[in-house]
């Protein structure tokens, strides 16, 4: 059986998950892509306070310089004072399809 290749998410196909799933205006971060394509999009959103900030982080599956991932997807990290205090996962993306969790 063939496996055809991986599709690899455009930045604005990631831009539309992000919309998706904040809602609302937000800072664009830290945007990368290698010879394959887009493989690191973050963005930020900040929060009730002025020490609060929310980050939303594409990563696609792989080892990079900027860290590694075991799947592609959407992850949210809320900070306080510029610490990182929790996050989740918010998106998946499987089989050419964004799955929202």
């Amino acid at each position: 059986m063939e496996k055809k290749p991986e599709h690899i998410p455009t930045p604005e196909e990631v831009s539309s998950v992000f919309r998706e799933l904040i809602g609302k205006e937000y800072i664009e971060g830290r945007k990368f892509e290698d010879e394959q394509g887009l493989y690191l999009y973050e963005v930020k959103i900040p929060g009730d306070s002025a020490d609060e900030e929310t980050e939303y982080a594409y990563m696609r599956k792989g080892h990079y310089q900027e860290g590694a991932s075991t799947a592609t997807e959407i992850h949210i990290t809320y900070y306080k004072n510029g610490i990182p205090i929790s996050g989740t996962s918010a998106a998946r993306y499987v089989d050419g399809k964004w799955i929202i969790l």
